[in-house]
């Protein structure tokens, strides 16, 4: 598997022992590096009492202020939307442990909005974490967690509607078991578990509140020291709270890993996907999965794509072929001056409608532009400016919208 792991939710609607989980893993303190510009990229010093001890953490604090051209409303009944200067609160603990047996990398980062002139505001807690474990030369476990709870919608993977603006907690979490059989094969043993929930006072949960879960099983064999080929099949199962979309998707996947040089490398999945829907039937289309990487001392380009069955959460859609990309650069233009810039971008193509007599909504296209310029004061101090644009096509009755919002800001790091 080589789908990245990313939660939301309202308090009364988490369960026990998800608010148990989240709870604990934002205080054990999170990875450096998936939040851009308030990762710091260093690691604290804490000198301990027998002497030096260094301690892998990081604490970052910023405050930002901007201006948004489009507040989208929580139910997003019109295009239109109001402008409003915000305010923003950043807090980010970073955890890394890399050269030990088990690696554990985590990050927990909390945010806060608020819009002065549009009376509302946005909040944004999520947790990330990686933990491998080598058991043995040939036995290794790995671990990727991700859990957030936000107002905001996402354009990075399939949560829900990006034109409606309201609390969800979302969770997406990939256990997988590694065995060397042979020293050309191995084989990786994987379970994915994929839970999307609105909050009760917003009605996209009705089409949007599910849980999904993939079983995946992948053959690979190491052709040389930089190429491995594989076999995969997966079997996902996607069950809706309410809506009447319960269906089973298998997967027969062929592929390539490949690193073309010490700086860049290409994972590439592809083959046919056949959906079984619970009301309406069954249905074939090919899937493709792509990520590209590269890396060298002051840049950085991850690239990722693909195409296929994705679950629909728009009301009277049984059926959702997409086609999702995105693209984030990092370049360091100077020891004092970095830069980022992220894309994402995918076409949904709606059909299926579970409804007798009504149609199924079409196409949707949805876009986010970001960019950002970070100025390095010195070890605690930095400062920030950035840019962000969404474009989102209307769907079924929501109608789309174009936004706009810049910021600036001042980082702490300690």
């Amino acid at each position: 598997m080589i789908s990245p792991c990313r939660i939301h939710r309202t308090c009364r609607l988490i369960d026990s022992l998800s608010v148990g989980f989240l709870f604990a893993a934002f205080l054990l303190v999170p990875y450096n590096g998936a939040m851009g510009q308030y990762a710091t990229g260093s690691t604290s010093e804490t000198a301990g009492a027998a002497g030096g001890a260094t301690v892998p953490l990081d604490i970052t604090a910023g405050v930002d202020i901007g201006y948004d051209d489009h507040v989208i409303g929580s139910n997003a009944a019109s295009s239109s939307g109001q402008s409003s200067f915000f305010a923003r609160e950043n807090l980010v603990l970073s955890y890394d442990r890399a050269r030990e047996r088990t690696q554990l990398h985590l990050i927990g980062v909390g945010r806060f909005d608020q819009f002065f002139d549009a009376g509302t505001d946005d909040k944004d807690v999520n947790v990330t974490l990686a933990l491998t474990h080598d058991f043995s030369k040939r036995l290794s476990f790995r671990a990727d967690v991700y859990a957030a709870y936000q107002t905001e919608p996402n354009f990075q993977s399939n949560v829900g509607p990006e034109n409606v603006r309201a609390p969800h907690f979302n969770t997406h979490d990939i256990l997988s078991l590694s065995y060397h059989w042979l020293p050309r094969f191995a084989t990786v043993t994987t379970y994915e578990f994929n839970r999307t929930l609105y909050s009760q006072s917003s009605s996209v949960g009705t089409s949007s509140n599910r849980t999904q879960q993939t079983l995946g099983e992948q053959l690979q064999f190491s052709l040389t020291s930089r190429t491995n080929l594989i076999g995969e099949y997966r079997f996902e199962t996607i069950n809706y709270d309410t809506a009447p979309n319960n269906s089973i998707i298998h997967f027969a996947l062929a592929g390539v890993d490949h690193h073309l040089t010490e700086h860049v490398s290409f994972h590439v999945r592809g083959g046919e996907s056949f959906l079984s829907l619970e009301n309406d039937g069954d249905t074939v289309s090919p899937y493709f999965q792509g990520v590209l990487d590269y890396g060298s001392g002051n840049h950085s380009l991850n690239w990722t794509t693909s195409y296929g069955f994705e679950a629909p959460s728009t009301a009277n859609v049984s059926t959702r072929k997409t086609i999702r990309t995105g693209l984030n650069l990092t370049y360091r233009l100077s020891s004092r001056v970095h830069s980022t810039a992220a894309v994402y971008y995918h076409h949904d193509e709606n059909g299926g409608s579970t409804s007798p007599g009504t149609s199924s909504a079409g196409t949707q296209n949805s876009l986010q532009l970001s960019l950002g310029l970070r100025y390095t004061i010195n070890k605690r101090f930095s400062l920030h400016v950035d840019y962000r644009h969404s474009s989102v096509g209307s769907q079924g009755s929501t109608p789309g919208y174009s936004r706009n919002s810049y910021s600036a800001g001042l980082t702490f790091t300690y």
